[in-house]
Parts: C-alpha cells; sequence; structure tokens
C-alpha cells in the first residue's frame, strides 16, 4: 500500500477503517495518521450534509473513533 495516496484518499485507498487496521505493509503510526485523515473527512462530510450538501457516504466515524483508541493504546 502506498501510504501517501492512502493518505491522501483513505476512503478510495481501503474498503473500510478496520482494512487500514489490518494492512502488514503499514506501521502503527502510519494506520493512525491513516485514520485520523478518514475521520477528518468524515467530519468535513457532515458539515456538507448539515449545510445541505448531502453526500451519499455511510457514516464511519464511530468505526474510525473506536480503531484509533485500540491503535493509539498499542502506540
Amino acid at each position: 500500500m502506498d501510504f501517501k495516496k492512502s493518505l491522501k484518499n483513505p476512503a478510495e485507498a481501503f474498503n473500510s477503517p478496520q482494512n487500514v487496521v489490518n494492512d502488514a505493509e503499514l506501521t502503527t503510526e502510519q494506520k493512525i495518521d491513516v485514520l485520523k485523515q478518514w475521520r477528518y473527512d468524515e467530519l468535513e462530510t457532515e458539515v456538507a450534509d448539515q449545510e445541505n450538501m448531502a453526500a451519499d457516504k455511510p457514516d464511519k466515524l464511530g468505526e474510525i473513533n473506536n480503531l484509533l483508541i485500540e491503535l493509539e493504546g498499542k502506540s
């Protein structure tokens, strides 16, 4: 997995946040960075939704936050 590419658009690089955690090529710190970027992207989508610029994307914030807690506990 190309870390820089996955950091730019995690949702495109991975099918789910869990796939980030399962990626054996990424370090724990890289996984945290990718999940934080994905969380930021999801929060931006929520803001757009609140401003009636809805995008049809499933809400992954809960899953991302839980995975970050797990990973940050390991680092």
